[in-house]
């Protein structure tokens, strides 16, 4: 068997836009249930968003 070293991909997120992915992915996830379609895979994912580490940084904003 033969692994491969697959890219990890890190995004920065703030409160607002993280809730309203997990919401479209919970509202993906119902979707995929209505077509009684698998939601394994959207569980997997929806369970790594929600417990994600958190982390503090500093960002400079524009000044305009």
């Amino acid at each position: 068997m033969k692994y491969i070293k697959q890219p990890k991909r890190h995004i920065v997120l703030d409160d607002f836009e993280w809730r309203a992915l997990v919401k479209g992915i919970n509202e993906y996830r119902k979707q995929v249930i209505y077509e009684d379609g698998c939601v394994e895979d959207v569980n997997e994912l929806l369970l790594k968003i929600i417990n994600a580490p958190t982390k503090k940084i500093k960002v400079l904003e524009e000044q305009k």
